[in-house]
């Protein structure tokens, strides 16, 4: 049975007079010890102490009944700058300052009442400057019932508290924008007019594939803003034509802040598609130059300019496009004019806020996903499809199909895409980075060691894998579809 065994160091004297708490020291000692060495001599062990109390990164103090410090660590020295000699024996009111004494007073009371308390809270001391704590009081209870003081312990928890403030605003931050999102998705599924299925979901397609681009984008800067140049190369790297010709975008460094990247995004997008449907991105021989500069006053000028190689009708109504356009605009809190002329619309949109110029070398640089485009047919391709979130993979299901590939799955965790792997014959995959929180490498080893072919597909604007191609959700049909089958295409060849 262990036994406690209390040694006493003697009194020291503290400045004010009266003997140190940390003058004595239990320790716990079994039986079957009693062949150890023996322990330190008593002027060592109050040595060892003291070194051991000034050691640790807490405050550690002790403070009598009529609240005066009578012993303090070296943490305190750091906290107020002044050595401790210079705290020890002063009252407790006078060390902290007025207002940390009002926040402390009724702790005080309690730890000299005898109660065993811990509390964490803001402080503002004296000489110290505002502090998060997390404090320890605990009662110094003599065998007859006394309480000459009792002993506090103050961990400085400003870093963890702010970090936690900081995570909790952007979990609001992060709730904020995805019910955004979900809002603006709502309303263009609501918006987008109806004529046949296959018009609506391309048009809807396009849309929320404007607003997923812009997102990344942002994503890539951490939400501090985007490069105009990336945003109209990524918005316009569809239509580009053979070897990107048909398409000249010019203009200095320029950043777009995180409010006005989304709206803007949006307004290319239309003008991109009018371009592919009516303009000069419909014919071999057309030509689209985008360009821009800065103006007075830091305003953004922007041109448009399209020559569709032939003679070019204006519009005799006005479609969805152009309103959802004069909507984004109005949101930019931007000014915009269309010019129909013979060859072409030229289009002059002037942001005269959330733009400016910064550094070349400064530009952000964004990594897009895997572009794929080709052959997009899969017939008699037996894919594998890995992916947690059902309505997605229902999704992912219904276009591979569509494209004749025979589904393998879909599997919603590592070990039920392991055990289809082993049952069926699969000729490419498709996979999910991360299932449930758990990261797809098994998956990716097994097929590696098989010599299957597959594609990452993930939210994630940087994952972390680097051993197959990547499409970043969500991804357009033609370019999922001919990602997987130049995978199938090279394991033939």
């Amino acid at each position: 049975m262990p036994h406690a065994l209390t040694i006493w160091t003697g009194a020291r004297a503290c400045n004010g007079g009266g003997p140190s708490p940390w003058d004595r020291a239990s320790i716990f000692m079994s039986r079957d010890d009693q062949t150890r060495p023996p322990d330190p001599s008593p002027p060592r062990r109050d040595l060892l102490s003291g070194a051991m109390a000034d050691a640790v990164p807490i405050l550690i103090s002790y403070v009598d009944s009529d609240e005066r410090y009578r012993f303090v660590n070296r943490a305190y020295e750091r906290w107020f700058g002044v050595d401790r000699a210079q705290i020890e024996g002063r009252p407790l009111r006078e060390v902290v300052g007025d207002v940390a004494y009002a926040r402390l007073a009724g702790h005080v009371r309690r730890a000299l009442a005898g109660e065993t308390l811990i509390f964490e809270g803001e402080v503002e001391y004296q000489g110290a400057g505002v502090r998060f704590i997390e404090a320890r009081y605990v009662p110094d209870i003599t065998p007859d019932g006394e309480i000459p003081g009792y002993y506090a312990l103050i961990t400085d928890i400003t870093d963890r508290k702010r970090a936690e403030e900081t995570e909790r605003l952007l979990i609001r931050e992060v709730d904020h924008r995805a019910k955004n999102v979900l809002t603006v998705v709502q309303s263009l599924a609501q918006l987008t007019p109806f004529e046949s299925k296959d018009q609506y979901v391309q048009a809807l397609s396009g849309r929320i594939g404007s607003l997923a681009r812009a997102h990344s984008l942002l994503s890539t800067t951490r939400w501090s803003g985007v490069d105009l140049h990336d945003l109209l190369e990524l918005e316009l790297d569809p239509y580009g034509g053979e070897a990107g010709e048909q398409i000249a975008i010019l203009g200095p460094p320029a950043l777009i802040d995180a409010q006005a990247a989304q709206s803007l995004a949006l307004v290319v997008h239309e003008l991109a598609t009018n371009a592919s449907k009516y303009g000069a991105l419909s014919r071999p021989l057309g030509r689209l130059n985008v360009s821009w500069g800065f103006g007075d006053a830091g305003v953004l000028h922007l041109t448009w300019r399209e020559d569709a190689g032939a003679s070019v009708a204006a519009p005799t109504q006005r479609g969805f496009g152009s309103t959802l356009i004069q909507s984004a605009v109005k949101q930019l809190g931007a000014r915009i004019e269309h010019i129909w002329r013979p060859q072409g619309l030229k289009v002059r949109l002037d942001l005269l806020s959330g733009a400016q110029p910064r550094p070349a070398e400064g530009a952000p640089v964004y990594r897009p996903g895997l572009s794929a485009e080709g052959d997009t047919s899969l017939e008699d391709q037996h894919v594998l499809i890995v992916e947690d979130e059902a309505v997605v993979a229902m999704e992912l299901t219904r276009m591979l199909s569509a494209a004749g590939a025979t589904v393998v799955g879909p599997a919603g965790t590592i070990e039920e895409a392991l055990a289809l792997l082993d049952a069926h014959p699969v000729d490419c995959a498709l996979l999910d980075v991360n299932l449930g929180g758990l990261p797809i490498t098994p998956v990716a080893h097994a097929l590696h060691r098989l010599g299957v072919p597959f594609v990452y597909l993930t939210g994630y604007q940087e994952p972390a894998v680097d051993d197959a191609p990547i499409l970043r959700k969500p991804v357009p049909a033609h370019v999922l579809l001919g990602a997987l089958a130049r995978g199938t295409q090279l394991t033939t060849q």
